[in-house]
């Protein structure tokens, strides 16, 4: 096996073979690594922390990944005998997160982590005293980077004679005599020699200049450096390293750089890997990354069937967890979210700590979330809370997420808990703000107006100005709006948007920070207008939002209100017989396109007022709409009897007479009954029957119902076109 020249490796040695192995060392290696990290000569910053130590990912070593918030200088110590190596960093400090740690690994037994006389020291405690590491610093992002390989293979001892006795003497070396048993200097010599001279048939210089590049992450370059090396050097024992290598680089030259890479070259890379060298311990890795290239090309074909001819091939597999979860995640893919959580579910029994399920399953959670499936959507997030408590910590959008979901569902308590916590979690989150908003909204449903007057307050004050302050005072108003009379205390809160909530609402509408926030306090004035019943001028507010589209959430809300506006308008001017604001509105209505009117007593009272002003056709219409939305017959006599008096304005007195008898038959319990009644005898009199009309009169005035007074004086003129003066004159002093 090769080993580069910045692996070190523990060995113990005698005093007297010290020199001999380091003359060793530099004929076999060259030049020894420092045991300092290198980092660009402008120096390291003040303020060095260590941020998180964590274990990172790699197919043969064990890698610890030491994440620091800048570049900085570092010195490696190590002490094979008492299997320890010390990473000292000077002039730092440990981060939360950068804590001690005991490990089941195969090559480290613990990592202790401690500040001395502000150096930072952090000490690996090793499974084997023959272990060789490998360290180096990264930027973007700034961390070190070491790994260990433990053996198991003794360590070269030497054995250790005794010095020279110290009389003065000196005591003459015998060259001729061997320093390495078994060995004159000749063979050491000749060894060297030639392993010299296979290094160079083997490209070993070539080979290190391209492993530094890829280790440097010169992706493209070192990629072009193996190319050059597989046709220089067909014949290398490394060359399965390197067409291993090669892929690798070809891989992350586009993967790293490109934001819609092209694997083209990598998977013919992998691919004539995995053909030249079968029985190379990358092979398994190498036949899982064509299955991962054609899956992240959309070959699904091809990607799922590798996928399961390398989980059929080596149950055992490093990378069938890997492979499981490509499985899992093409079902998302093809939009088969319930099935790819089955998979992850039965992924997560076998590996409970698999990250990719972790992340997995909040995907499709957020994809319910999106999709309003809020049932599906909330179970994944709970057994996703249940599994990884963490990561609410660490993604407030989560906890978002389910407040909304329970918020929707109009579960307040749990909606407020989780917005709690995603405030307390992480209080400096956009989010946060936006959730201290929904928590004062909670309130406002449930009629906790005093409560959420006091959320809203705290919103207001926070970051002045911007959208999601704004919202709070917009609600300020609202809430004076609909409960005027709260016990507000001015000690405790800023009563100003509480008390005068339209000048709120015109300050807002001018210093509007977005176009959502000048919406929303348009809709609010509106919602104020209706409430104080100035229909005309709500309708007026609502129709600013139109231009937002039939997608926007304020052109539904707008549209919704406008109907509400003109049914309660409508109603409002029928009772006082204002017929023409009443077709004004309706009229303004149409000319929106925001739909029919619904509403049977809307549509009733709007052909009334189109009856009242002549245009019967118009009027007609309308009663025909009526007519055959009103399944429950709850309109049939009022529309009967409006039938029969546009017969009698038109002058056909038979058809209202036939209509009033009618419905005198029909609808004897009706409150029209007087109505019907004076239509009759309306019908009787214009017909020259006076006499029954007078009997018609007679029975209005004394219906409960009925205008006295009106039936007195219809009964006066009927008795004057009789010629009774004295009955006429009786009639109307009553």
């Amino acid at each position: 096996m090769f080993r580069p020249s910045h692996w070190i490796e523990a060995m113990r040695i005698d005093k007297a073979g010290i020199m001999f192995l380091v003359v060793l060392g530099f004929l076999c290696f060259g030049k020894p690594p420092s045991a300092f990290g290198q980092i660009p000569e402008a120096g390291t910053a003040a303020g060095t922390q260590v941020e998180k130590i964590r274990i990172g990912p790699h197919p043969e070593f064990t890698r610890i990944l030491i994440d620091l918030n800048q570049p900085a200088d570092y010195k490696v110590e190590a002490d094979f005998k008492k299997k320890l190596i010390i990473l000292s960093l000077p002039d730092a400090s440990l981060g939360e997160q950068a804590q001690s740690r005991t490990l089941r690994d195969k090559n480290l037994q613990s990592i202790q982590v401690a500040t001395v006389e502000g150096r930072v020291q952090i000490q690996f405690l090793l499974q084997q005293a023959n272990t060789r590491f490998f360290h180096y610093l990264e930027e973007d992002p700034n961390r070190i980077v070491v790994d260990f390989q433990g053996l198991t293979t003794p360590i070269l001892k030497t054995k250790i004679k005794e010095g020279a006795k110290t009389t003065g003497e000196v005591v003459e070396e015998d060259k001729g005599k061997p320093r390495v048993k078994g060995m004159t200097l000749n063979q050491v010599a000749a060894l060297v020699q030639k392993d010299t001279e296979e290094k160079l048939k083997q490209g070993w210089d070539d080979y290190q200049k391209a492993l530094l590049s890829f280790q440097q992450r010169n992706y493209r370059e070192a990629a072009k450096m193996f190319r050059e090396y597989i046709a220089k050097y067909p014949e290398s024992s490394y060359l399965s390293h390197i067409a291993y290598l090669n892929a690798e680089a070809e891989f992350n030259a586009v993967f790293t750089t490109e934001r819609n890479p092209i694997f083209t070259r990598a998977l013919e890379a992998y691919k004539w890997a995995a053909r030249k060298f079968p029985d190379s311990r990358f092979h398994d890795h190498t036949l899982f990354k064509i299955a991962d290239i054609y899956d992240r090309m959309g070959y699904t074909l091809e990607a799922r069937t590798l996928y399961q001819e390398g989980l059929k091939r080596d149950p055992k597999s490093l990378y069938n967890d890997a492979r499981k979860s490509g499985l899992a995640n093409m079902l998302m893919k093809e939009g088969r979210y319930d099935e790819a959580y089955g998979a992850f579910q039965v992924l997560l029994k076998e590996s409970p700590k698999n990250q990719d399920a972790k992340t997995a399953l909040f995907d499709i959670a957020n994809h319910y979330f999106e999709q309003k499936s809020y049932d599906k959507a909330i179970k994944i997030y709970e057994d996703g809370a249940d599994r990884w408590p963490g990561e609410l910590n660490e993604r407030p959008e989560i906890n978002s997420n389910m407040g909304d979901i329970y918020f929707a569902q109009k579960d307040y308590e749990n909606a407020r808990k989780h917005f709690f916590d995603l405030i307390n979690l992480a209080p400096e989150a956009e989010l946060a703000h936006r959730a201290l908003n929904r928590i004062g909204d909670s309130y406002m449903l449930e009629g906790k107006d005093l409560s959420a007057l006091s959320v809203f307050d705290e919103s207001s004050k926070l970051n002045p100005g911007t959208a999601l302050s704004q919202y709070g005072v917009i609600r300020m108003a609202d809430i004076g709006v609909r409960n005027p009379r709260l016990p507000v205390q001015d000690v405790l809160l800023d009563v100003t948007h509480y008390f005068q909530p339209f000048k709120t609402y015109d300050t807002i509408a001018k210093e509007a920070d977005t176009m959502d926030v000048l919406a929303e306090v348009t809709l609010s004035k509106g919602l104020a207008f209706m409430r104080e019943q100035n229909y005309l001028n709500a309708i007026e507010m609502f129709k600013k939002l139109l231009p937002l589209g039939a997608e926007s959430r304020f052109y539904q809300e707008a549209a919704k209100y406008i109907r509400q506006s003109l049914t309660l308008l409508v109603d409002r001017y029928s009772r006082q017989s204002g017929f023409l604001p009443i077709l004004y509105a309706y009229s303004d209505y149409v000319g929106l396109r925001l739909g029919d009117i619904t509403n049977l007593k809307a549509l009733l009272e709007i052909g009334e007022a189109y009856q009242s002003v002549g245009m019967y056709q118009e009027a007609l219409n309308f009663y025909e709409k009526v007519k055959e939305m009103d399944s429950r017959e709850t309109y049939t006599d009022r529309l009967f009897l409006n039938l029969g008096q546009i017969h009698l304005t038109q002058g056909n007195t038979t058809e209202a007479e036939l209509v009033a008898r009618s419905f005198l038959k029909n609808y004897s319990r009706s409150d029209r009954v007087p109505d019907a009644l004076k239509l009759l005898a309306d019908s009787l009199k214009l017909r020259g029957r006076h006499e029954e009309a007078l009997e018609a009169y007679e029975d209005l005035r004394k219906h409960r119902k009925a205008n006295v007074s009106e039936a007195y004086y219809l009964i006066g003129e009927v008795n004057d076109s009789l010629k009774k003066p004295a009955e006429s004159v009786q009639a109307y002093r009553n």
